[in-house]
């Protein structure tokens, strides 16, 4: 079975109906993905396109966003500037509505980056991108908590967003769909078994097309035999609890500046509480007088 589609119509764009929301929960429940399409308007996309595709060719992001590098892919951190602070992007009606749905009232954007696979990129290791564990040290060696939180919520989404046509040439990403169901099993299975027990769907499709998927889903970039980089977005979003451990060493994981934040319409600005600028300053230290 295939990862459910999702296609968001102009007339239903400001408010998704109780069967869309319906249909979106039940395949991220089934499959840890769904597919969208008409999220975003295409004029909006080319501007992302062209503003990280700037970044890129200048060495901005190698140089100042960079959080790793695996198999000629890179991930860099982007700032909310630019494009990326206009409302249809970070404050899309439809877009919020399923997050709603999926994480409940209380969630906020917990990272904004652009993975790149340039031009040869190889196959990237299939994983999860949040593992939730509560291991403890036991007399020298590590304990796994026994539990089984197989039957939680999301508490964490990521919004692919592509910045160009993908096909199954220049680096889809796969996902195993149905996989997260597993992920955070006492003991999480093997990338042998994970592949054994879930078909794996490329997610491909031009320029307008994205994708929703779990923090436990088991995936991986593939490789680009293109001459031209392949850039998509990756938005985040987590409940407001959860704390994102691929970033505990980037710092800020949320780039917003304080003149940026204050062109954020005030219903909007608890999306941004985990930026540095949007956190209230306690015991600020006074200058002495000499």
């Amino acid at each position: 079975m295939s990862i459910a589609k999702v296609e968001i119509t102009r007339k239903e764009g400001r408010r998704l109906s109780a069967k869309t929301l319906r249909r979106v929960r039940a395949g991220m429940a089934r499959d840890g993905a769904v597919a969208l399409r008409g999220l975003f308007p295409l004029p909006l996309l080319r501007r992302l396109s062209a503003e990280v595709l700037r970044r890129h060719e200048s060495g901005e992001l190698r140089e100042r966003g960079l959080v790793r590098d695996i198999g000629g892919r890179y991930a860099a951190v982007l700032p909310f500037e630019g494009p990326f602070l206009d409302p249809r992007f970070y404050a899309n009606p439809a877009l919020h509505q399923m997050l709603a749905a999926l994480l409940g009232n209380s969630y906020c954007i917990g990272s904004l980056e652009t993975v790149i696979a340039e031009p040869g990129a190889g196959r990237q290791h299939q994983h999860i991108d949040g593992p939730l564990r509560f291991d403890r040290a036991v007399g020298g060696r590590t304990v796994p908590y026994r539990g089984d939180f197989t039957d939680l919520p999301p508490y964490a989404v990521t919004l692919c967003v592509p910045l160009c046509d993908i096909d199954e040439d220049n680096g889809p990403t796969a996902i195993w769909s149905g996989s997260h169901r597993t992920a955070l099993r006492a003991k999480p299975p093997s990338e042998a078994q994970v592949a054994r027990e879930f078909a794996v769907e490329l997610m491909t499709g031009p320029l307008g097309h994205a994708f929703f998927f779990d923090y436990r889903v088991f995936h991986g970039g593939t490789p680009n035999r293109t001459r031209e980089p392949r850039p998509v977005l990756m938005f985040v979003f987590t409940r407001s609890w959860f704390r994102d451990p691929n970033l505990a060493d980037v710092h800020p994981r949320l780039v917003v500046s304080s003149r940026a934040l204050a062109r954020v319409p005030a219903k909007h600005r608890g999306l941004f509480m985990l930026a540095p600028t949007a956190r209230r300053a306690l015991w600020e230290a006074k200058k002495r007088r000499a």
